[in-house]
């Protein structure tokens, strides 16, 4: 085995494992001697690949490796990667499925895919839509991951319209329930938005665990029930970890 496939095994356990490491332990689950473990290590030190750390003498990852990530992440565009997600959810659901992302107090609709069959009894969203924070599904779940003082003055700053009698309106009420949306991983909208429309969404975060969009199902009310919510929530829980994890992020377990 080559000096620089050691490298790579040497950076792919610290990723892992995100917790710093001495030779020893590097030494027994590579099975390298540790001779070869501490040069290599030393020449991962003086690029930033590696880092040690002054009290226990043990490594992690370096900064040029979250450089390289940032690059990589800022170099495709997500919706392309997300592209092929979603039209699996859509078909999966036979609901309407978007992306959404956090800009300027709102959620942004940046993509979104429609069931082509049926198209009378389907909801469409526009790319470009804007979705209000308090009531929509997919913003809601991206305001309940900002900070608490972000959150605290959007929504005392901002009028909570009324769309329907289902609408939060009351500031406190709404906090708790975004509390709510990030303690469970997702957020469920109930008429809140539109009469006879509900919708289901979760989080997607990069390699930093911050929350940078949001993964939507959305239909009827007949299409989303007590029957099958379960189930379709478990689906979008599973296609927004995937995109996760395209982002960097590691598995999460929610509760649902």
């Amino acid at each position: 085995m080559s000096s620089i496939e050691k490298s790579i095994k040497i950076l792919n356990y610290l990723s892992e494992i995100e917790r710093s490491v001495g030779i020893t332990e590097l030494s027994a689950q590579l099975s390298f001697p540790k001779s070869t473990i501490h040069r290599i290590l030393n020449t991962l030190s003086k690029y930033s690949l590696v880092t040690q750390e002054e009290e226990t003498s043990k490594y992690k990852l370096g900064l040029q490796v979250v450089k390289y990530s940032n690059s990589f992440y800022n170099s495709f565009d997500f919706r392309q990667i997300a592209k092929p997600i979603l039209k699996e959810i859509c078909w999966e659901t036979k609901l309407t499925t978007f992306l959404t992302i956090w800009y300027n107090s709102k959620g942004i609709c940046i993509d979104s895919i429609t069931p082509s069959f049926d198209t009378n009894t389907h909801l469409f969203v526009e790319i470009g839509k804007k979705m209000p924070f308090h009531c929509a599904a997919s913003a809601k779940v991206l305001l309940a991951y900002r900070q608490p003082k972000e959150i605290n003055s959007i929504i005392n700053k901002k009028n909570l319209h009324k769309y329907t009698s289902k609408t939060i309106t009351d500031p406190q009420e709404l906090e708790n329930h975004l509390k709510q949306i990030k303690d469970k991983g997702f957020a469920f909208c109930d008429e809140e938005l539109e009469e006879g429309a509900k919708a289901i969404s979760a989080p997607i975060k990069n390699i930093n665990r911050e929350v940078v969009a949001s993964i939507t199902i959305t239909g009827l009310s007949r299409r989303i029930s007590k029957n099958n919510i379960g189930k379709l929530t478990a689906i979008l829980l599973d296609a927004s970890q995937k995109l996760s994890e395209m982002l960097g992020h590691k598995k999460e377990k929610y509760l649902y």
